[in-house]
């Protein structure tokens, strides 16, 4: 009898153990959804090649088209892609972009006193390029905090993203696209906006659909930042993962609590991968965003406890994204018009699509 791989397990035949593997991928790794370039030298290792054609992918999509396929299925039933529609995120609307700009401040601020271009692993040098950045996200944070010239903070946050890729390894930049998603957030919507469904006025006299199409495109940029480290760091990567497996055991909570000594580090890594993966895939479809943000509150905060305090600055602006999204649900979701009026959970919905559907009606009447 051989305990290799998938061969045997406790006499449980393939298909079960598969099957079995694939419940517990959404289980076993939430609290190891961290950074891992955070904590670890990645030059060691590189991302595998090898991995992008096996079998690890072949999990990832099939988890991640029967979890697409479930989702949809939810959202025909129940009627709609921004359910829950509740009362209270129409409060809970009235100050988010604040909340958002300030966190992203207080990120901007701590990478760049570390000194670091938006996260521990991008290290900057103290040379005239560096000091620049550095300086540069020290003037974002305070347009962010103040409201002051925040559309200028904005269109350099979005201009830092073309210029890492040139500085940093391409998967250590898509990792922290997310920054672009908030420059977008910032540059339609504004820090001094009551409320997501108020764009600027620049924007809201071409159509008042703008600040539902920031919304998505935070949605599904943010949901592209965090599928790369899913790949970069785990599925594609297993030797990466183990290493911050190897300095953290606690974290494969079904081998250390559970006793299930089968539930191997690379097999908790490649589920730790599938479930990060997951989440991205289902913010970029769309479908049943504020289910899918309820869902990622325990993965993404589970394990800030147990980390270093970049864990947690690192993660706020992501926190700050996940509120607005809960609040403002998918934006546009997939099938809705571009030119979709008002922004869901935004207290000036329904006088958006008042006023839209009057002056469709004073066209069709002439």
């Amino acid at each position: 009898m051989t305990t290799h791989g998938w061969a045997k397990i406790g006499g449980i035949p393939h298909w079960r153990r598969s099957a079995l593997f694939v419940a517990l991928v959404a289980l076993a790794p939430t609290p190891a959804l961290a950074h891992v370039k955070w904590f670890e030298n990645e030059s060691r290792y590189p991302v595998r090649a090898d991995l992008v054609f096996s079998g690890r992918t072949g999990i990832l999509i099939v988890v991640c088209g029967a979890a697409l396929a479930l989702l949809y299925g939810l959202q025909r039933i129940l009627g709609g892609p921004h359910w829950p529609d509740l009362r209270v995120f129409k409060g809970m609307a009235i100050g988010a972009p604040t909340l958002l700009a300030v966190q992203a401040a207080i990120g901007l601020a701590y990478a760049a006193v570390q000194p670091t271009l938006f996260a521990p692993n991008l290290r900057l040098h103290l040379t005239a390029l560096g000091l620049a950045l550095v300086a540069i996200q020290i003037l974002i944070a305070f347009s962010f905090i103040t409201g002051i010239g925040d559309w200028i903070g904005a269109l350099a946050l979005i201009a830092l993203g073309p210029l890492a890729f040139l500085l940093f390894p391409p998967f250590d930049v898509v990792d922290l696209l997310f920054w672009a998603g908030i420059g977008v957030i910032m540059l339609v919507i504004g820090r001094q906006s009551v409320e997501g469904g108020q764009a600027r006025p620049w924007f809201q006299a071409r159509s008042a659909a703008w600040s539902a199409r920031a919304v998505a495109a935070l949605r599904i940029i943010t949901g592209v930042a965090i599928t790369s480290p899913a790949l970069s760091e785990k599925v594609w990567n297993p030797a990466f993962g183990a290493i911050f497996i190897a300095h953290h055991p606690t974290f494969n909570v079904l081998r250390t609590y559970l006793g299930l000594r089968w539930f191997t580090t690379d097999r908790f890594v490649l589920a730790a991968g599938i479930v990060e993966a997951l989440i991205g895939v289902l913010l970029i479809s769309g479908f049943l965003t504020r289910v899918v943000i309820i869902g990622m509150w325990l993965p993404f905060n589970l394990g800030i406890p147990f980390l270093p305090p970049q864990e947690l600055l690192g993660h706020l602006p992501i926190l700050g994204i996940m509120y607005f999204l809960l609040v403002h649900s998918s934006g546009i979701a997939l099938g809705e018009s571009l030119h979709r009026p008002g922004l869901p959970g935004s207290p000036s919905e329904a006088t958006e699509k008042a006023s839209t559907g009057a002056a469709r009606a004073a066209m069709t009447t002439k």
